[in-house]
């Protein structure tokens, strides 16, 4: 299966689509007069959106595509954010379709042995300093095997590293 290109009209629909059904969560909770699982639900969503608008800052604008619309691509595995952004100094250094291609093929490998009835969540951390940067993709480990190589760029590395059953790819640069 080959991933195809979304277009800005089938992302908004999913987006829209995936907003809508946070919101029905959380005015099912207030209907069952759950306050204080509809305030987390709130509270969750608004955290979601915040590691979301924060991706501006890594100012790789493919890649953050790529993070945006990770759950929409493959949806086999599921995502988790956390982005931690602080401000460049100076202007990205590495080319980010690289970055991207390298992700895209080791997540079209992983879908070929993904369990579509187990949920695989894949959780991402995003890192910067002023002049670093860093993206951290962590899931459990999967049984298909994957060919892969450690890429060593001018401005930037990709490793997997396995440790207790979690596959890390980490992506850094500067």
């Amino acid at each position: 299966m080959k991933k195809s290109e979304l277009t800005v009209r089938d992302a908004m629909k999913f987006a829209r689509h995936d907003f809508l059904n946070e919101l029905q969560l959380i005015l099912m909770h207030m209907d069952l007069n759950n306050v204080p699982e509809a305030r987390r639900k709130l509270l969750e969503a608004t955290e979601c959106m915040r590691n979301d608008s924060q991706l501006s800052g890594l100012d790789m604008p493919a890649l953050e595509t790529w993070i945006l619309t990770f759950d929409w691509n493959y949806s086999a595995f599921s995502k988790q954010l956390k982005t931690t952004i602080v401000h460049k100094k100076f202007a990205r250094k590495a080319d980010d379709q690289p970055i991207v291609a390298v992700l895209d093929d080791v997540f079209q490998q992983l879908i070929k042995g993904a369990d579509p009835y187990t949920d695989c969540m894949v959780n991402i951390l995003v890192t910067t300093t002023s002049d670093e940067w860093e993206v951290s993709l962590s899931l459990p480990g999967q049984t298909a095997p994957i060919v892969w190589n450690d890429v060593q760029e001018k401005d930037w590395t990709a490793k997997l590293s396995i440790e207790n059953e979690y596959w890390t790819f980490t992506i850094r640069g500067h």
